[in-house]
């Protein structure tokens, strides 16, 4: 069963998803990039290495980012399961049905979250430079992005973060405290119309 630890861990990467947009940390003026999109979607295939394990976890989906409404991260194999970040909240469809709801003003978690989330939608670098080192390298086609946790809670469980993107994410790497690591790839990425 997907725990309350993994559903902090989705909210953490559509952290990452907005941080990883044009503009979104510091440094964006150095390696200047379009306008970041109000929304996009994509598929994804993302592999978890597990320490003790000789075999990576690897699963496929597809994900939707919105300003206005926020994350969309959906698990279509080897199970099902939906991850939606908003305004108001979480809320997760676990594989055997059930919806689980965490509302932001009872989960002090989350609130920070959301924090770090607008500011890396607003390109408030002050409120990721809070939680992390940040370090941004123009590539031949967008840049790197590596996000290192400065000491406290975020450190106990990333190590180093690293972000490719190109306007939109085009991989995600984490690698974690424990030893575990999990890259993202995003592929047949579209920007796409706002919703009102």
């Amino acid at each position: 069963m997907i725990s309350m630890k993994s559903m902090a861990t989705r909210a953490f990467w559509a952290l990452l998803l907005i941080a990883s947009v044009p503009s979104a940390v510091a440094g964006a003026a150095a390696v200047p990039l379009s306008t970041p999109p109000k929304s996009f979607s994509a598929r994804f295939i993302e592999t978890r290495t597990l320490p003790g394990f000789n075999q990576p976890l690897v699963s496929r989906g597809q994900v939707a980012f919105s300003r206005v409404r926020g994350v969309l991260w959906e698990v279509t194999a080897p199970y099902h399961y939906v991850f939606k970040m908003g305004p108001s909240g979480v809320e997760e469809q676990l594989p055997d049905g059930s919806v689980r709801r965490l509302d932001a003003e009872h989960a002090p978690w989350l609130a920070v979250v959301r924090h770090i989330f607008i500011s890396a939608l607003t390109g408030d670098t002050s409120g990721l430079e809070h939680y992390f080192d940040v370090r941004i390298t123009a590539l031949k086609v967008g840049r790197r992005i590596e996000l290192s946790p400065k000491p406290g809670p975020m450190a106990k469980a990333i190590k180093h973060i690293s972000v490719i993107e190109a306007g939109t994410p085009q991989f995600l790497r984490i690698d974690e405290a424990s030893g575990g690591r999990i890259d993202i790839h995003f592929l047949d990425t579209r920007i796409t119309a706002e919703a009102p």
